[in-house]
C-alpha cells in the first residue's frame, strides 16, 4: 500500500544518518542507577540484595487532590453512588524506582490511587504499573522490551506527534501517563543523534472516564464529540464499539531519528500500524461500530533559541488504509519568551510566555462505502491558540494562566492557578478552571463542570 512504501523510505533515510549527526541533548547515557552503582562507597550488606537496593532508592510522590464543581450537572440522575456530589477528592502514590539484576535493569513505576468518585475507581484503576520493563546495555545501544512511555513531540502545550503515547484520562484535563508494550532498540551516535525502533506488538487505547462520570455522562461518546450523523445517539441511532484484535500481524512499527545541526533540534519519525483515533463503520442503517483502522504517520519537528527567544514546530501526516478516514496533516507552531527580560521587574524572577498555533490541512478527503460518516470535527487541534503565562515570583512562588481556544468552534478552556512550595519538597497548588462552548464542542460538553482545585504533593 502506499502508506506502507512512504513508511519503508523514511524508515530508509533514518537509518543510515550521518556522522557529523550529534545525539540528543535529552538523551541520558548513564542513569541515576549507573551513578548509584558507580559510587566509591562500600554497600552495606542489606543493600547488596537487589530488590532491597531498589526498594530503598525509590523515589515516592505523594499527592491529595480535592476539587468542588461550582454546578450541578444535567446528567447527574445517571450517575451512582458519591459521583453526584460536587465535592470529590482523590489520592495517589506513586513509586518510581530501578531494580538491577543479572546486568539487566528493570523500570518499575507503580501507582497506587483511590478516590470518592466510586465508578471511576475500579480494580483496574486502584494499583497498576504506569512503566514496567526491562533494559540492557550493550555498547553503545539500548534494548527494551515491556511497558514504557513514549515521549515523542517536541512542542510545549500541543503535540500532535504524540497521538501513539496513550493517558488515564480518568480527569480529562489532568490526565496520567501510561506506557505502550512494546520491544525497542536505541543507538546513541556521537554527540546528540539517535535512532529508535519499535515493535509494538498490542494496541491499546487511552482510558476514558466511565460512562457514569460527569465528564462523561449524557454527552455522547468521548471520542466523536461531533461528526456527520443528525439526530442523538442511542435514540436515532445505536453505536457499539469493535474488540480490538491483537494478533502478531497487528502489531504497528516505528522508528524514529533524533538529531541536533548547528543548535537546532530536530526529529522524524514513521509509523505504520493502528491508528489512534477510532472511525465510524456502517452495520445497518441506523446502526454504527467504532473501530480502530490501520494506516501510517509521518511525523517531524525542530526546536531552536534565537536570541532570548525559543522556537519550536512539528507535524504529521496521517494516512489511513483504503481512504476510510481523511488524509491530512496536523501542524503546531510556537514560540517561549521570558516578559521579564524587557518588563525588569525586580519583584519576579520570570515571566515566561508560551504560545502555540494548531491547524490541520486535509489532503484527501474520506471516501469509502463502509465508513461515509466524518468525524474530522472530533479531531482536537484544529485552528486552535494554546497560551500559558507562568510567573515565577520565586524559588517558591509562582503563579500561572492557561488557556485553550478553538478558533472555529468558539469553545475554549482556562484555568489559573497558584502554587507554594515548602521546605524540601512539599507543595500544595489550588487552581480554577472553566469551560465554555456548545454542546457538540470539546469544551463545551463540560461547561457544567468548572470547578476549583486544591493538591497537595509531596516528595521523598
Amino acid at each position: 500500500m502506499p502508506f506502507i512504501a512512504f513508511c519503508l523510505a523514511i524508515i530508509i533515510c533514518v537509518m543510515f544518518p550521518s556522522s557529523l549527526f550529534a545525539q540528543d541533548k535529552d538523551t541520558k547515557k548513564i542513569d541515576d542507577l549507573d551513578a548509584l552503582l558507580s559510587s566509591e562507597k562500600p554497600a552495606k550488606q542489606e543493600d547488596k540484595n537487589p530488590f532491597s537496593r531498589a526498594f530503598k532508592q525509590a523515589k515516592w510522590t505523594w499527592s491529595v487532590t480535592g476539587y468542588n464543581f461550582t454546578q450541578d450537572n444535567e446528567h447527574q440522575d445517571e450517575s451512582k453512588g458519591d459521583d453526584t456530589k460536587l465535592w470529590q477528592s482523590y489520592t495517589q502514590l506513586l513509586m518510581d524506582t530501578w531494580l538491577e539484576l543479572g546486568g539487566y535493569e528493570t523500570k518499575i513505576d507503580l501507582l497506587f490511587q483511590y478516590g470518592s468518585e466510586k465508578d471511576q475507581y475500579t480494580s483496574n484503576r486502584i494499583a497498576y504499573f504506569s512503566q514496567l520493563y526491562v533494559k540492557k546495555k550493550i555498547d553503545k545501544s539500548d534494548f527494551v522490551a515491556g511497558y514504557k512511555y513514549i515521549e515523542d513531540g517536541i512542542s510545549t502545550l500541543f503535540s500532535p506527534s504524540k497521538r501513539i503515547a496513550k493517558y488515564d484520562a480518568d480527569h480529562p484535563t489532568d490526565p496520567d501517563k501510561l506506557g505502550v508494550w512494546q520491544l525497542s532498540w536505541t543507538y546513541y551516535y556521537t554527540g546528540n543523534n539517535s535512532t529508535e525502533v519499535r515493535i509494538l506488538p498490542y494496541f491499546e487505547k487511552s482510558r476514558y472516564p466511565p460512562e457514569p462520570s460527569r465528564w462523561m455522562a449524557g454527552k455522547g461518546d468521548y471520542d466523536l464529540v461531533d461528526s456527520d450523523l443528525p439526530g442523538k445517539a442511542g435514540e436515532d441511532y445505536q453505536i457499539t464499539e469493535e474488540k480490538i484484535r491483537h494478533r502478531l500481524t497487528d502489531s504497528g512499527f516505528m522508528i524514529k531519528q533524533k538529531m541536533t545541526v548547528e543548535s537546532i533540534d530536530f526529529f522524524l519519525s514513521g509509523y505504520a500500524g493502528y491508528l489512534p483515533e477510532p472511525v465510524l463503520k456502517r452495520v445497518s442503517e441506523n446502526e454504527y461500530e467504532k473501530v480502530y483502522i490501520k494506516g501510517g504517520i509521518i511525523a517531524g519537528g525542530f526546536s531552536t533559541t534565537y536570541g532570548k527567544w525559543e522556537w519550536h514546530g512539528e507535524g504529521v501526516c496521517q494516512i489511513p488504509e483504503n481512504h476510510k478516514e481523511d488524509t491530512y496533516i496536523s501542524y503546531v507552531f510556537g514560540t517561549e519568551y521570558d516578559l521579564n527580560t524587557f518588563l525588569k521587574i525586580d519583584a519576579i524572577d520570570s515571566a515566561k510566555l508560551t504560545v502555540e498555533y494548531s491547524n490541520e490541512l486535509v489532503i484527501e478527503d474520506q471516501y469509502h462505502p463502509e465508513y461515509p460518516v466524518n468525524t474530522r470535527s472530533s479531531r482536537f487541534g484544529r485552528n486552535a491558540i494554546y497560551i500559558l503565562q507562568k510567573v515565577d515570583i520565586d524559588d517558591k512562588n509562582n503563579v500561572s494562566y492557561y488557556s485553550v481556544y478553538n478558533i472555529s468552534k468558539k469553545d475554549n478552556t482556562q484555568r489559573l492557578s497558584y502554587e507554594h512550595k515548602f521546605k524540601g519538597s512539599n507543595s500544595i497548588e489550588t487552581a480554577f478552571e472553566w469551560f465554555n462552548g456548545e454542546e457538540k464542542t470539546h469544551f463545551g460538553r463540560w461547561d457544567k463542570n468548572d470547578r476549583f482545585i486544591i493538591r497537595y504533593t509531596k516528595k521523598f
